[in-house]
């Protein structure tokens, strides 16, 4: 079969290589023959990324030395988010990517409601917090790849993550063509049969991966598949990207966890890597000038990039012979992290799934099933840091945390 990866960055390369290595194998004979094609023209967000505990299994799948990723992604380990004023000035929470075992009927959180709840809920069940606090890693210098006694991810360079894994791919066989796309020819049945691009090719594949970030050129433009918007539930709809190099920063040491701070219309992530601001109820200069003030004078020379993005997702990200993974796919703020998540949900379903003989039906409408409901409970989590808040201090609190902007599926949960 030929796969036909279009669109580059994290999303195309992680796909490419994901594909390959998994349905290949790593040198052995290629049942699949996996391309990807990407333009010159159009510019990577290239800011830092964030991830969760998944993107270990995903990196071993493709079969890439842990220490190599990290020199060549310049990444950092992470292991929690913190929270900082979001329940209320002053006040702050992890988000801890480890526990204890569970056991099947699991008494910790009776125990601790049962308790005076001095101690936070999450460090009765983790030492993780106090590992991050005191600045220390989640596994030992010899420890094996991807393994450690405690739960990890990872901070990196987005942009060179992306070139790391197109250096591996191309090396083990994936076909790279650097080309702009320039119309897409379809069956009588509406399938994609070939891209054709401004250089005069012709490129035919059975099946068409739709890495092409918010243009959504295969799955949007060409095959008209409506985008589902959770604007009413998630209200940051840009944000101020800065690379604050660490002899500016006051705070020299890398911190093994995220730091995500609420602010008057959003928050501020500061990932070790760069610092991001959800913006709302702002504008771009007001936006980037409370970025500045909360970061301090040492960035008045640094430059600032503003992002724009609308949460959401394609309703059915397969159909036909075509699958959108990434930005393409659906993007929900960054509060979780679930940006590169969401591609490697969407690339190990399809490899799970992917259709070796041809038919597709049954495949397809698993595989929707599948990423909607990975995209809706995310989307119910992350709206829970929000309503949960006892912030009315702005206009953007007091309309984040209205009634009215709680999920449904949230809201049945509350009243359980």
């Amino acid at each position: 079969m030929r796969v036909l990866v279009v669109g580059g960055g994290s999303a195309g390369w992680i796909t490419a290589a994901y594909l390959d290595a998994v349905l290949n194998g790593v040198g052995t004979p290629k049942s699949v023959l996996v391309g990807l094609i990407e333009s010159e023209k159009i510019g990577r967000i290239g800011v830092g990324e964030a991830t969760i505990p998944t993107i270990k299994r995903t990196l071993e799948r493709i079969q890439i030395p842990e220490r190599a990723f990290m020199e060549a992604a310049d990444a950092t380990f992470k292991q929690a988010i913190r929270f900082d004023n979001w329940l209320h000035e002053g006040h702050h929470y992890y988000h801890p990517f480890d526990r204890l075992t569970a056991t099947r009927f699991d008494r910790h959180g009776l125990r601790w409601l049962a308790s005076d709840r001095s101690v936070p809920y999450a460090e009765t069940v983790t030492p993780q917090i106090k590992l991050c606090e005191e600045g220390l890693a989640p596994k030992r210098p010899d420890d094996r790849d991807y393994q450690g006694n405690i739960a990890y991810a990872y901070h990196m360079d987005a942009e060179k993550f992306a070139e790391t894994l197109r250096d591996l791919a191309v090396a083990r066989g994936v076909h790279h063509m650097i080309d702009d796309v320039s119309e897409v020819e379809q069956t009588e049945s509406g399938d994609i049969a070939a891209v054709k691009t401004e250089s005069g090719k012709r490129i035919e594949a059975d099946l068409f991966i739709d890495c092409t970030g918010f243009a959504r050129v295969l799955i949007g433009k060409t095959l008209g598949v409506p985008f589902e918007s959770y604007k009413d539930w998630l209200l940051c709809d840009g944000a101020v990207a800065m690379r604050v190099p660490y002899d500016k920063k006051p705070q020299k040491n890398v911190r093994p966890y995220t730091t995500a701070t609420a602010l008057s219309s959003g928050w501020v992530w500061d990932i070790g890597l760069s610092d991001r601001r959800g913006t709302d109820f702002l504008t771009d200069e007001e936006a980037e000038a409370e970025l500045r003030a909360h970061e301090g004078p040492h960035c008045d020379d640094l430059p600032a990039r503003v992002l724009k993005f609308n949460s959401g997702r394609t309703e059915t990200p397969w159909v036909g012979n075509c699958v959108a993974i990434g930005l393409s796919a659906g993007f929900l703020e960054p509060l979780e992290s679930t940006g590169l998540y969401f591609v490697e949900e969407g690339v190990d379903y399809l490899t799970e799934l992917f259709p070796r003989f041809g038919a597709m039906d049954q495949l397809r409408d698993l595989y929707n099933q599948r990423m909607r409901e990975r995209y809706e409970e995310s989307v119910d989590f992350i709206n829970m840091h929000y309503v949960l808040s006892q912030r009315r201090d702005t206009p953007f609190w007091r309309e984040a945390t209205a009634a009215h902007r709680v999920t449904p599926r949230l809201q049945a949960l509350f009243e359980r």
